[in-house]
């Protein structure tokens, strides 16, 4: 895959990624950057009409992906536990999960917006939702599994933002322990759509049937739901 980039006066540097099976452009947000997948010998002259033309859509998809910043007086909710941060009187940030609430406390005299505070804050909750998903989605997938009647040959958890859920050939799932920030609903989707994928590996008409079934005829809505939801610690 060749990548180029080009300069825009809104987005910044724009990462283009050349596939041979792609027929059009496909942008995304990836780590705080706009990334567009382009069909061979795409000229940039060509992404930059385009881009011009989508502003206002893009927009909007930075603001989807664009990470909430963790500062104090700030409650966060997950599946199973509530994230407080405060601000502290310590030198260095603080976390302690107590009777289900992580408080986290930063330091009062420190830059609570700068990059590596944002990424300490992030460290200290994404550790305690994977011990957490740990616990919860494994049983959430075996209930499932048994309701519908599936049967699969392990599950990770793992750390994807972008991706909260994948099923192999080998019947092996993973999903990620972002899952956490989700609703029930939401969470339970997911699950669905990765078990509807051992009768299915690709998204076809059959697989959308199943996991339409799966989940009472609200697949959609609740795809759309998911599509929509913003991750306090990015996505």
């Amino acid at each position: 895959m060749n990548t180029r980039t080009l300069y825009d006066k809104e987005f910044g540097t724009v990462s283009l990624h050349e596939r041979s099976t792609a027929r059009r452009l496909i942008f995304r947000v990836r780590e705080g950057q706009l990334s567009v997948t382009v069909p061979p010998y795409t000229r940039i002259e060509t992404v930059k009409e385009v881009v011009d033309s989508r502003r206002p859509d893009l927009r909007r998809l930075f603001a989807r992906y664009r990470p909430c910043l963790l500062l104090p007086d700030q409650t966060i909710h997950t599946r199973t536990f509530t994230i407080v941060i405060a601000s502290g009187e310590g030198r260095v940030i603080q976390g302690r999960l107590h009777d289900n609430i992580l408080h986290i406390a930063l330091p009062a005299t420190a830059d609570h917006n700068a990059p590596r505070m944002q990424e300490a804050v992030a460290s200290i909750i994404h550790r305690h939702l994977k011990k957490a998903a740990e616990e919860f989605l494994p049983q959430r997938l075996e209930y499932w599994a048994r309701l519908t009647g599936n049967s699969y040959n392990g599950v990770t958890i793992g750390r994807g933002t972008r991706r909260l859920g994948s099923c192999r050939v080998d019947r092996h799932i993973t999903l990620s322990y972002h899952l956490m920030y989700l609703p029930e609903r939401l969470i339970d989707y997911v699950i669905l759509h990765e078990l509807s994928h051992l009768s299915e590996m690709n998204h076809s008409a059959r697989f959308h049937d199943i996991c339409n079934r799966y989940c009472n005829g609200n697949e959609l809505i609740l795809r759309k739901e998911l599509h929509n939801f913003r991750f306090p610690t990015g996505r």
